[in-house]
């Protein structure tokens, strides 16, 4: 979900006018030039995160809206809850900052491809569902959903497949594997208990004082959700355009 959009920035960063229908002036790097990789990254964002950039088939990130984000824990722990999220906008992403870069080689096939980073924040607003249990407590409710993490450091992995079309390599995603770490999280949930107000705030203090628990049990369907958003969002960009084009000759 905070990630919908960093690998595909990453090779965004690559884009320019060799033989594909790529604009003039957005510019590429070299093979493996991570720091020009990263440099580009940012301008990139903070050019065009709130209008997005059709051309490149680049999307609005700020805000980026996800129209259905479920999160379903069902172990056996202190906690067993699923959340079904719909017309989530997802605020912050604009703010990245990119710290490292791994890769991005010549040979797609045996180069790594790796992204890590920071956020500020990053706010999800929207509507949910839940259904679980805390404890002994169940937790019922639908309404307005208000989630905040703060300084989220992320990595962002993937291994593609190659196919050859006429000389060019066209990738595909075979592998993909999202971490993503708060320093804290803030959860706000309206219209717990049909509207109790009294068991609403209770759970949601109780979410909060012990949001570390909670993101540890919810975290491996959350990273699995966000996997699944961006194999979609890259599978787009490599129909589009083959690996060649990204970069510039060296």
């Amino acid at each position: 979900m905070l990630l919908l959009q960093l690998c595909s920035i990453a090779l965004l960063v690559c884009l320019g006018q060799a033989a594909s229908n790529f604009p003039a002036e957005l510019p590429r790097c070299h093979y493996g030039d991570t720091n020009c990789i990263i440099n580009v990254s940012h301008t990139l964002v903070r050019q065009y995160a709130r209008t997005g950039y059709p051309p490149a088939a680049f999307p609005q990130v700020e805000p980026f809206l996800v129209k259905r984000f479920d999160i379903s824990d069902g172990r056996s722990g202190s906690l067993s809850l699923k959340l079904n999220f719909k017309d989530v906008n997802v605020e912050g992403l604009s703010g990245v900052k990119f710290d490292r870069a791994v890769g991005f080689g010549v040979n797609p096939a045996s180069s790594k491809f790796e992204m890590y980073g920071s956020f500020p924040k990053i706010i999800l607003r929207g509507k949910y569902t839940a259904d679980g249990r805390i404890l002994i407590l169940p937790i019922r409710g639908d309404g307005d959903a208000d989630i905040t993490l703060f300084n989220p450091k992320f990595s962002v992995k993937f291994k593609p497949g190659t196919q050859d079309r006429n000389g060019r390599t066209f990738l595909s995603v075979d592998k993909l594997k999202v971490l993503v770490e708060p320093q804290r999280m803030n959860i706000k949930l309206e219209n717990l208990f049909n509207g109790d107000q009294a068991l609403g705030t209770n759970l949601n203090q109780f979410l909060n004082e012990n949001w570390a628990d909670v993101w540890s049990e919810l975290q491996p369907s959350v990273h699995v959700a966000i996997a699944e958003i961006m194999k979609s969002i890259l599978s787009t960009l490599f129909k589009r355009f083959a690996y060649e084009d990204l970069f510039l000759e060296n």
